[in-house]
């Protein structure tokens, strides 16, 4: 048993994930077919987050208990309680089938098909994924910004006649964005298990697909395919937001 496991690790190594027992094509290939199509939706999303939650978050927190900050807290908690499948479905009822049909219902366009034609059809299955990350992080990006602002120096600089502006991008913004961006890289593996029910809804053939059509076809070379490179794809997000902190904190750097 060990020796068949080293010797996966060594084939894997050098890019050798083994044989579809479904299709008979290298598993590496398999992947590298229906991983771009994922990840393009998955980041489309995350970049939705972050130019949304970041902004939303940041007023609601310079204006704490407001009619604004109440009632983007209350949305979040709707959003939280809303299933992505249930999300996508809606979007699909009014966007695509419905009066508008501004998107298509279904499919995948890449890239090299052209920008516009790509948005067509990645946007909707984005929104989706988007949707909780979106309300969690506007969540917490509101809580840093509250913690950071009552800190001491906040109090010191706002004594000394700083602008509220000048406050919370210059002083609050970098020790609020620590903890959201630990945040932001959990999520990365809430988007991945996203991918596997909106791709369904949407027929996109992707890397979630891939999985469950490995899981049903008892495609044992695939399934360690799609853990493996799943992994690894959180490892690497774990260690870019680990030297991020870094940046963001002299503090943390230092030590």
């Amino acid at each position: 048993m060990w020796q068949q496991y080293l010797s996966y690790v060594w084939n894997a190594l050098q890019g050798d994930l083994g044989t579809s027992f479904a299709t008979n094509e290298p598993v590496t290939e398999v992947i590298a077919r229906r991983l771009p199509r994922t990840l393009s939706i998955g980041l489309f999303a995350m970049l939705m987050v972050v130019l949304l939650s970041i902004p939303l978050g940041i007023l609601a927190a310079v204006k704490r208990d407001s009619a604004y900050d109440r009632l983007l807290t209350g949305s979040s908690v709707f959003l939280l309680a809303v299933p992505p499948f249930v999300l996508a479905a809606i979007l699909v009822k009014w966007f695509a089938l419905g009066g508008l049909q501004i998107f298509p219902p279904t499919g995948y366009a890449p890239m090299s098909d052209g920008l516009g034609e790509w948005l067509m059809y990645a946007t909707l299955p984005a929104i989706a994924v988007a949707t909780i990350s979106l309300a969690e992080l506007t969540r917490q990006a509101r809580g840093s910004m509250i913690e950071a602002l009552e800190q001491d120096y906040i109090r010191t600089a706002r004594a000394k006649g700083l602008s509220k502006m000048a406050l919370v991008c210059k002083h609050a913004a970098k020790n609020a964005s620590v903890p959201y961006i630990t945040m932001l890289g959990l999520n990365v593996g809430r988007v991945v298990g996203a991918a596997v029910i909106i791709e369904a809804i949407f027929n996109i053939q992707g890397f979630g697909q891939l999985g469950v059509t490995a899981v049903i076809n008892r495609d044992i070379p695939t399934m360690q395919g799609v853990v493996l490179v799943s992994g690894v794809i959180v490892l690497l997000v774990t260690l870019l937001v680990d030297i991020s902190y870094g940046y963001l904190n002299p503090r943390i750097r230092n030590k």
